[in-house]
């Protein structure tokens, strides 16, 4: 939908208190106001903006301004550009988040070995929160999920491998049923994508350890949350015991980045 007449004169109207509160309308405070607006719900998902040019006259300012500000709120994960229609307020998503935090350890100089012992610590702990928050529809999806998994493997199709491998994982987040821990956490999911490229590139099913994600699963089914802590410790020793494994945790997280951007 796009933004009407009385929504936009009364957005310019903020625009215009929050210019005098705080000087002219540089970029950076367009984007201040803009997202103001949008996470207060005053213009909402779905609603397309008026055009530049528009944007420009209304509010007085220069077109280098109003086209860093959107991009700036494109980047956010605030607006979304689409060709042929125009800007849009975008709909809640954590891409723009992930995105970010997977650039920042790919320029963060860390190794393989450090990522994946981030990875252990944190999901040691959460399979234990998991063991008492989740339900019988919970273990019932993540059963269907080892199945494809496992099957997965067997075929030797390495992206559904690869797919089921990270559902599984993001399944305990899940089963813990606390939703700002869910949302905060929600990158690990691609964490977990994009380190499990070093199995794809061992090409060997052995190495996914998928018999070792069931002594997790017994753990979570049986809400024994010490079995299940040992088991998910136990899945992160033997995952890096392959010689070829211990050579990838040597490497960047850079390298393995781009590895993953390539497939």
């Amino acid at each position: 939908m796009s933004m009407t007449d009385s929504t936009f004169a009364a957005v310019f109207e903020d625009l215009s208190e929050f210019a005098k509160r705080t000087g002219d309308l540089k970029s950076d405070r367009v984007v201040l106001a803009f997202e103001r607006l949008i996470l207060s719900g005053r213009i909402p998902e779905g609603t397309r903006l008026p055009s530049e040019e528009e944007v420009c006259t209304v509010l007085g300012v220069s077109r280098s301004v109003v086209r860093d500000s959107m991009r700036t709120l494109a980047a956010r994960g605030l607006l979304s550009v689409r060709q042929g229609i125009g800007t849009e307020v975008a709909a809640p998503s954590d891409a723009a988040f992930t995105g970010a935090l997977l650039l920042l350890l790919s320029r963060s100089g860390l190794s393989m070995s450090e990522l994946m012992n981030a990875r252990a610590a944190l999901e040691t702990s959460l399979v234990a929160l998991a063991t008492e928050s989740g339900t019988e529809e919970d273990w019932a999806e993540l059963e269907s999920i080892y199945a494809d998994f496992a099957d997965a493997v067997e075929q030797q199709d390495e992206i559904r491998s690869a797919d089921t491998h990270a559902a599984f994982h993001n399944g305990i987040l899940k089963a813990i049923h606390q939703p700002a821990l869910s949302l905060i956490l929600k990158p690990l999911t691609a964490i977990t994508v994009v380190s499990g490229t070093a199995t794809v590139r061992l090409s060997a099913p052995g190495a996914w350890d998928v018999h070792g994600h069931r002594p997790i699963l017994d753990a979570l089914k049986a809400r024994d949350s010490d079995a299940a802590v040992r088991a998910m410790a136990m899945h992160f020793d033997v995952s890096r015991r392959p010689q070829a494994f211990k050579e990838y945790l040597r490497r960047d997280v850079s390298e393995t980045y781009l590895d993953h951007s390539e497939h």
